[in-house]
């Protein structure tokens, strides 16, 4: 998603743009010389180190397995039966 600037007035838009569509609508913005393009900022996601990223991957998928879980799709084991096998 990119966001373009009227830079006299500060007036700010955002647009969704299907994929296919998005290499026409930004040679389109670019050609108009009132129009100011920037890129939109990272998300929080796109911020992450490697490691970071492996580790919210496994939290995420953390909560997709409990979801599982409390919708009887998957079935745990009860901590107490993992520490006595230790």
């Amino acid at each position: 998603m990119y966001c373009a600037v009227n830079i006299l007035n500060m007036k700010q838009v955002i647009v969704n743009i299907p994929e296919n569509k998005f290499p026409f609508f930004m040679k389109l913005m670019n050609s108009l010389n009132f129009v100011k393009v920037i890129d939109a900022p990272l998300t929080l996601e796109e911020q992450l180190t490697p490691d970071q990223k492996e580790t919210w991957e496994n939290v995420k998928q953390g909560f997709v397995e409990l979801k599982m879980a409390e919708d009887g799709e998957m079935k745990f084991r009860p901590i107490q039966e993992l520490l006595d096998e230790l």
